[in-house]
């Protein structure tokens, strides 16, 4: 069995957490685009008198959403994280840090 091994976490560079706050955020927004741009495009499609037509003005502002979202919710993720990854740096710093217990891996 391997030795845990405790250290102690006492500073976190919030950019790094923004990232990973931004990154999971811009997933969500990509399952949205997909959601919204199926749901878009089923509803112009009823709303035109042609389907080809319907699907045609659906999937393209549904393509437009799949693009920007997830950007637009990377950036407000990012932003996000950035705040939480100082006040997580603060709290670490008055509180004297984290313990995590570590092992080597065989």
């Amino acid at each position: 069995m391997a030795k845990v091994e405790n250290k102690r976490v006492v500073t976190l560079k919030p950019t790094s957490f923004a990232l990973f706050q931004g990154s999971f955020a811009a997933i969500l927004g990509l399952a949205v685009a997909v959601l919204y741009s199926l749901q878009t495009t089923v509803h112009v499609a009823k709303a035109t008198n042609s389907v080809l037509q319907g699907m045609t003005f659906g999937l393209a502002t549904g393509a437009l959403s799949i693009i920007l979202l997830p950007f637009l919710y990377f950036a407000i993720g990012w932003l996000i994280g950035l705040v939480q990854g100082w006040v997580f740096n603060a709290v670490l710093g008055v509180s004297g840090g984290l313990v995590i217990g570590m092992q080597d891996e065989k």
